[in-house]
């Protein structure tokens, strides 16, 4: 009887340590991906597999930042993989508007820490700043709120970021 209590604790144990080690894996991914920011707090980190019936396509993350002093936000959000349909940033020099039918929205072409990016400022809806990472993966970083500088906010993001 004790052999048994004593296999059963030792793998009960071991099952602990198991899950432990597990989650705080899946904390350092989150903070890899999704790193700390001085001078925001990062909300909860949110994830889902893109799934086809026969294969996974990928995934989608994100994590809400809001700024300590007045609470503003930045949502980034992360998608990988062959099923996101990315197709890349056009070649070449853009500054743009979305004509005389449009909103008011402005687009234009920038580098964000190394990396090719375009800027979407909309009256509506905000900016938007989406990032090129690899062929098949994207930043976007949103905020609603005119006084968040985006391009600086990504900037610290991806000198801290590792994919």
């Amino acid at each position: 009887m004790t052999g048994r209590r004593t296999g059963a604790t030792i793998v009960g144990a071991f099952l602990l340590a198991l899950s432990l080690m597990t989650e705080a894996g899946a904390l350092d991914e989150e903070l890899r991906l999704f790193p700390d920011i001085t001078g925001w707090r990062g909300g909860e980190t949110l994830s889902m597999k893109l799934e086809a019936p026969s294969q996974v396509m990928g995934s989608r993350s994100e994590r809400l930042y809001r700024r300590e002093t007045d609470n503003h936000t930045i949502r980034v959000i992360m998608l990988k993989g062959p099923g996101t349909l990315w197709q890349g940033l056009p070649k070449g020099e853009i500054s743009a508007d979305d004509g005389p039918i449009g909103s008011g929205a402005t687009f234009r072409t920038l580098e964000a820490g190394g990396y090719r990016a375009v800027m979407e400022d909309h009256p509506l809806t905000g900016k938007a700043l989406v990032v090129e990472m690899a062929p098949d993966s994207t930043l976007t970083f949103e905020t609603g709120f005119e006084d968040v500088d985006l391009e600086r906010f990504a900037v610290v993001f991806l000198q801290q970021y590792q994919p």
